[in-house]
Parts: C-alpha cells; sequence; structure tokens
C-alpha cells in the first residue's frame, strides 16, 4: 500500500467519524438537560477536534503538497473535490471556533449549527467526487451509503466510548450510554442488509465492476473475511452483551471500548478494499 493510498483511508475514515461524533453529541447537547452530561459531552468535543485534525493532516499527504489544497478551491463551483476540501476543513475550523468559544452563548449556537452543514456537506462531497470517477464500483449509491455508513456507525461508536470515558463518576450516563449502544447495533444490522445488495449490484454490472466482485471474492477474499471478523466479532457481540447488561443495571465500559477499536479496525480494512479493488473503465 503507497502512502498516498493509507492517507485517503485515514482522511475519509477519520473525517466521516468525526463528523458523525459531531453531529450527535450537538443534538445530545440540544436535547438534554443534565448539567454533569453536558461537561461530558464538551469534553468528547475536544476529542473530535483531534480526531478531525488527524485525518486533515493525512489528506496532505494524499495531496503531496499543502498548497495544492488551496489551488483547488479555484474550482469550487464545478469540482466535488474542491467542494470536498473546502468543507472538510470548514468544518474542522468551526468545531475549533465551537469548543473555543464554548461560553459565547448563541454565537456558540450558530457555530454550531454551521459545523453541523458544513460536516454534512463534506460527506455529500466526498461521496459524489468518488461518483464522479471512471470507477463503476464507486459510482451509484454504494459509495454514499458506505460513507455515511462509516460516519453514522464510527460516530455512535465513538460517543458511547466518549460518554464511557468522561463519564465515569456521572451516574446519568447510564440511559445515554444504553440507547447509544443500542442504536449502533440497529447500524450494523442495516449494514449487513445493505452490503450484499452492493455485491449484488457489482454483479449485475459492467465488466469492470464485475472485477471489483471478483477481487473481493479471489485475492481479496482474506482481507473481507478480517474485516467482518472485525466489525462482528470484535464490534457486534460485545455492543450485544454490553446491551443486556444494562438492561440489567450493569456497566460495561471496557466493552464499549474494546468494540470501538474492533469497529473502527473494521471501516479501516472496509476503506482499503474500497480503494484496493476499484477497476477503472477500459477507454480506447
Amino acid at each position: 500500500m503507497e502512502l498516498k493510498e493509507l492517507a485517503l483511508i485515514l482522511f475519509t475514515v477519520l473525517s466521516q467519524a468525526a463528523i458523525g461524533a459531531y453531529l450527535l453529541l450537538a443534538w445530545l447537547r440540544l436535547m438534554g438537560k443534565d448539567a454533569a452530561m453536558d461537561g461530558v459531552y464538551r469534553k468528547s468535543l475536544v476529542v473530535l477536534l483531534g480526531v478531525s485534525g488527524v485525518g486533515l493532516l493525512a489528506s496532505l499527504f494524499h495531496l503531496g503538497r499543502p498548497l495544492l489544497a488551496v489551488t483547488a478551491l479555484k474550482h469550487l463551483s464545478t469540482s466535488w473535490l474542491s467542494r470536498e476540501i473546502f468543507f472538510s476543513g470548514g468544518f474542522f475550523v468551526l468545531l475549533l471556533a465551537v469548543v473555543l468559544l464554548e461560553k459565547a452563548g448563541m454565537i456558540r449556537k450558530v457555530l454550531c449549527a454551521l459545523g453541523a452543514l458544513s460536516g454534512v456537506l463534506a460527506i455529500i462531497s466526498m461521496s459524489a467526487s468518488y461518483g464522479a470517477t471512471i470507477y463503476p464500483a464507486w459510482q451509484g449509491w454504494g459509495t454514499y451509503a458506505a460513507f455515511i455508513g462509516t460516519a453514522v456507525l464510527l460516530g455512535l461508536g465513538l460517543v458511547a466510548g466518549l460518554i464511557a470515558w468522561f463519564g465515569r463518576a456521572v451516574e446519568t450516563k447510564g440511559a445515554a450510554l444504553q440507547r447509544l449502544v443500542g442504536a449502533t447495533v440497529v447500524a450494523l444490522g442495516v449494514g449487513l442488509v445493505a452490503y450484499p445488495i452492493y455485491l449484488a449490484t457489482l454483479g449485475a454490472g459492467g465488466m469492470e465492476a464485475q472485477a471489483t466482485l471478483k477481487l473481493l471474492g479471489g485475492e481479496f477474499a482474506w482481507v473481507l473475511a478480517l474485516r467482518w471478523a472485525f466489525t462482528l466479532v470484535g464490534g457486534l457481540v460485545p455492543l450485544v452483551i454490553t446491551w443486556r447488561r444494562m438492561a440489567a443495571g450493569k456497566i460495561s465500559t471496557g466493552l464499549v471500548y474494546g468494540a470501538f477499536c474492533f469497529l473502527l479496525a473494521g471501516e479501516l480494512a472496509g476503506r482499503y478494499l474500497f480503494y484496493a479493488t476499484g477497476v477503472p473503465i477500459s477507454i480506447g
């Protein structure tokens, strides 16, 4: 794997995880009335700033020269890649402003809303920029489902882990944590239904789409198996156990941390497959 490919994997996965977690935290803060939990959410935003920052730094390794990002912005009105750079960078800047201006009242709320909008537009732009390429496996709904799925799944898992960590001394965290764990299990279930449909779409596609499917079932089958082992055995099983224990009044934070790590590993492996198995349309 080349450095540029690794940079793209880290940029897309970490950025989408940070955006998904941010949207969830913004909603939790808006709906929450518990001052102690609000403090947990504020601390969690600082972690998301770091996650988003690492993702942006990784993207610079893909570009090779950081100034190319500025040059790319010249095509904002016509290029999805330019929009991806603009909204991803904008999300980080707005998140930084939200963290620094925590006590600014209405200004913070406006910045929070703008950050949420920028994050959503960043994921849409990422998906659209790949959909506009000559790789059939990246075209259509599959890329949107994959990128949004990463944001939802890792966003839920990351927030659950952060609440478990920063809320160790908060007695009221149990209800929020149980809902997050349950929602993560549901998101995994949706992913399990969507992926076979995506594979069927590849099988019904053209020569290049079918070539991608053959790679997934051949040369890269072991990576695909590892990806789902991480996700299901390392992620889903501990989360189900955690949810059942929490329903009985017990909190297993260690399982929450471990499940998120495996979910992250699964998404990284899945994103590697995304890039490694893409087959371009033959021209000429």
